[in-house]
């Protein structure tokens, strides 16, 4: 056990030291960290065993809790993890909840801790709260709204700049109703009808009768409830909102779903139930929700687990699980969630909670990435890591893979020259072409429709953006020209050509002898900070200065810097969406070959990875694939011939790797081919993974040119 003997910082408030006066070390030092934000050691309790030796009836309770908790099947915590030696604490900051680790140095379990509240202690500095086992405190719900409207603004009302959508249908929730969305002039809430049951649904409190009840599910009914707690009067729900009998009405409110939530006011987001369970927890209206919450003493004091973290903020439920539910997660400026039986509210500036005191923030994190693009930057990362995670969903149908995200396409199209097909960026196409899952791990199973994919991409972006921990950066140039049509006969005349504007005015935004484009800032180079002194990467024709945005202009953002200037959007509510035809097969000119894939060596740092090698006919590694899925290969043998087809080309920079002083030490450049393996059906290629060849033995290699037909 290694506690101080004396406090290694004194609290800023001597007020609270009286509450563990006559206490250990111990008790003093875990007080320290969850009564103040500035305490910077953690404390290391040893093994349990340690720990539990001490007589001190105030700290032993937190630990043997910690440790049956650590016992428990749910924890997941492997044996030797339960042999830990340093069972420890790290305190609360400013942004953090105090943590209970099961190994300082490995982590294994983890509680998140917060002190209860005393209301009756004047300045007490706790910020839990213990909360009622079943009813929700709903009266948060218009504080919290009024304080982000009041403090937050334009910032959390619409910060995607999303066009002036009104719905078709609104639920009025004081007359129980349906009323035509354009005869609303307040705002509105956003969570298989016929013609006569839509005309039934209009007349005055049609939804608290009984013939309309079969059409009035449990989480409208809650919803409503809730809409009215917030000081609103319309409400907007897919399940009566959407005219599914009228085909091209709905054709066009499922176009819209995208503006919809991002032009409500809030989106109350159910992500523990689904539509029979409603919302538990409301009080007169719902049942009980049922909340356990792990709430241990601390002397006169008392300490409350975390039921929700940033992880459970963001998975852990079904609601994270499905696809269609992916887009109006990122388009709502403000939600209201109903997440592990606790009451949440998100928007663009603050995540609030229910088991925290009013206006305390801790672990938020709220994701920059959607906001970065609807800023007007191309970011092909951000694009990349968003799509990626939508691509881990599920759908029940493999045509709605395009649908599902379709809302959230359309507005990010504004920030991207030349729109998006199936999700790839037109001014990247050549890149876009390689994507591939966005772990090593990541299954992604082929969604058909009509006998072609609907996948959406995911890969690696463009050495645009500087992010000093990465490893490596790449760089594309083209080596076809692209063309798309509707049809794999289609004539020339037929098809259109896509254009990668990016990699043809790339060499203009590097010259940096002409003034920056409007809004960009140019710095030495030399400011930079390298990451624990890793060399820095630049790509060609930079590393003398590097650029900042002022719509990113965080000084605190090490990675709100850019390796050159470029044309920004400049988006508001009136920028229309760039609508691009998707089209769903391609057409080039190009060059393939064949090859031999396997997978990697027992030794290799790939293996149990979806990744396999590529060697030629003497067996040499040349290259590596990514497969889109590899539990379709598992039984391949070894060494399976594979056709692939040349793409693009590009250039790596790379930090290159000293075992000896276990650092990066220098900077090392190599060429590639990017490729895909591809399959043909009935004279259609479509694609089975993708990767690169050594350029020098690519351009080596037996080469066949080819006319590409590929479907996406």
């Amino acid at each position: 056990m290694h506690i101080p003997t004396l406090f290694s910082q004194v609290p800023s408030d001597l007020s609270i030291l009286p509450a563990m006066e006559g206490a250990c070390n111990v008790c003093r030092a875990i007080w320290s960290g969850l009564a103040e934000t500035e305490v910077s050691n953690s404390i290391d309790l040893g093994s349990f065993d340690e720990a539990l030796s001490s007589s001190c009836p105030i700290h032993t309770p937190l630990v043997q809790r910690f440790k049956d908790y650590c016992r428990q099947p749910d924890a997941t915590v492997g044996k030797d993890m339960i042999a830990s030696q340093d069972v420890g604490t790290v305190p609360r900051s400013k942004s953090h909840s105090a943590s209970m680790y099961l190994s300082l140095s490995k982590l294994g379990a983890i509680w998140k801790l917060l002190l209860v509240n005393r209301t009756s202690v004047s300045n007490h500095p706790g910020n839990g709260r213990i909360l009622d086992p079943d009813w929700a405190d709903v009266d948060l719900l218009p504080r919290w709204k009024h304080e982000c409207v009041t403090a937050h603004g334009t910032k959390c009302g619409n910060p995607l700049k999303i066009w002036p959508t009104r719905p078709a249908w609104l639920i009025d929730v004081e007359r129980k109703c349906l009323v035509p969305g354009h005869e609303c002039d307040g705002p509105y809430v956003a969570p298989v009808l016929d013609a006569a049951v839509l005309s039934t649904l209009q007349e005055l409190n049609a939804l608290d009768t009984p013939q309309m009840s079969p059409y009035v599910s449990p989480m409208v009914r809650h919803a409503m409830y809730v809409t009215s707690v917030l000081g609103e009067r319309y409400l907007w729900a897919d399940s009566l909102c959407i005219t599914h009998h009228d085909r091209a009405s709905a054709t066009h409110q499922l176009q819209l779903m995208g503006a919809i939530y991002g032009n409500a006011v809030v989106t109350i987001i159910a992500a523990d139930t689904d539509s029979e369970e409603g919302l538990p927890g409301l009080k007169g209206v719902s049942g009980s929700h049922k909340l356990e919450q792990e709430v241990v003493p601390f002397r006169e004091e008392q300490l409350v687990v975390r039921n929700t973290d940033q992880f459970s903020m963001v998975s852990g439920t079904p609601y994270y699980n499905r696809g269609w539910t992916y887009q109006e997660y990122l388009n709502s400026g403000r939600k209201l969630l109903f997440n592990q039986k606790e009451l949440h509210w998100e928007c663009s500036c603050g995540v609030w909670h229910e088991e925290t005191t009013f206006g305390v923030e801790v672990d938020k994190y709220i994701n920059p990435r959607v906001h970065t693009i609807l800023a007007g930057f191309p970011d092909l990362t951000s694009l990349n890591h968003t799509i990626s995670r939508y691509n881990e969903r599920e759908l029940r149908y493999d045509e709605d893979a395009l649908p599902a995200i379709s809302g959230f396409l359309t507005i990010t199209s504004r920030s991207f020259s030349g729109g998006l097909v199936y999700g790839l960026p037109e001014m990247f196409f050549d890149r876009a072409l390689g994507w591939h899952p966005h772990w090593k791990h990541t299954n992604l199973r082929r969604r058909v429709e009509s006998q072609r994919s609907t996948d959406i991409w995911a890969g690696y972006g463009e050495a645009m953006r500087i992010n000093n921990r990465q490893t490596y950066i790449e760089e594309t140039f083209p080596i076809t020209e692209w063309y798309a049509a509707h049809s794999p006969t289609a004539d020339t005349s037929e098809r259109r050509r896509i254009r990668s504007t990016w990699f043809t005015d790339r060499e203009t935004y590097k010259d940096f002898s002409k003034p920056p484009p409007p809004g960009w800032t140019r710095h030495s180079a030399s400011t930079q900070t390298p990451f624990r002194g890793e060399p820095l990467l630049y790509p060609d024709g930079c590393g003398e200065f590097i650029f900042r945005h002022e719509k990113m202009a965080d000084p605190d953002e090490e990675i709100n810097l850019w390796y050159y200037p470029f044309p920004v959007a400049d988006i508001s509510e009136s920028t229309p969406p760039v609508l691009v035809d998707q089209t769903a097969y391609l057409f080039c000119e190009t060059q393939r070959t064949h090859l031999w894939a396997r997978r990697t060596r027992s030794d290799d740092p790939f293996r149990g990875e979806n990744i396999l090698q590529l060697v030629d006919a003497q067996k040499t590694p040349v290259g590596l694939l990514h497969l889109d899925d590899g539990e379709g290969h598992t039984e391949q043998p070894l060494g399976r011939q594979v056709e692939l087809v040349a793409i693009y080309r590009y250039k790596r920079y790379s930090k290159k790797w000293d075992e000896a002083d276990r650092l990066y030490v220098a900077v090392e450049t190599s060429e590639n081919m990017a490729v895909l393996w591809i399959e043909w059906v009935d004279g259609v290629a479509y694609r089975l993974a993708s990767g690169h060849v050594e350029l020098e033995v690519w351009n080596k290699m037996p080469l066949q040119s080819i006319s590409l037909v590929m479907g996406l």
